[in-house]
């Protein structure tokens, strides 16, 4: 399984969190499913009644589902909720407890969904990757780590407007 994270995508999560620095913030991931891949390539920020902390934040949850829907019926279906995205300022792309609760609960309401992470300040940031799994013979589910791969998206694929508000 790979994260196909679109160039653009990651340049505006990078562009949000060295605004909300040293806070963090986050969002959602716009895309599709390919096979076991995940194709990213549009964001939804935090939103505007979003809560930013220094080892946390609080999404505004109904402007990101107002967001989510309109993309889908901008896209005729082609975009739909992969997952999460996050920073950690001046941390590591590496889960917490925190991130892998969340991750979890997610997976409740989403088959596979995806987290990424983006760690660092000013032009020097890494993403991390992770999916949400329930192996066969295991009762909970775990998160694995997942390579990412940068890419530039085609113009004639389908898009809505990054919204990194």
């Amino acid at each position: 399984m790979t994260i196909w994270l679109g160039r653009d995508a990651a340049q505006v999560i990078i562009e949000q969190a060295n605004i909300f620095f040293p806070l963090e913030t986050g969002g959602v991931l716009l895309g599709w499913r390919d096979g076991e891949d995940r194709v990213v390539v549009d964001i939804v920020g935090a939103g505007p009644k979003a809560l930013h902390g220094r080892h946390t934040f609080i999404p505004d949850h109904s402007w990101q589902v107002e967001q989510i829907d309109e993309a889908f019926r901008n896209t005729a279906g082609d975009l739909d909720y992969l997952g999460d995205w996050h920073s950690h300022p001046a941390g590591v792309a590496a889960m917490s407890s925190e991130d892998r609760s969340t991750l979890r609960r997610i997976s409740r309401r989403v088959r596979h969904p995806i987290m990424v992470i983006a760690a660092g300040r000013n032009a020097n940031w890494t993403f991390g990757g992770w999916m949400q799994l329930r192996p066969r013979l295991l009762r909970r589910s775990v998160a694995e780590c997942q390579p990412i791969q940068y890419f530039a998206v085609p113009s004639e694929w389908p898009r809505a407007p990054l919204s990194a508000e």
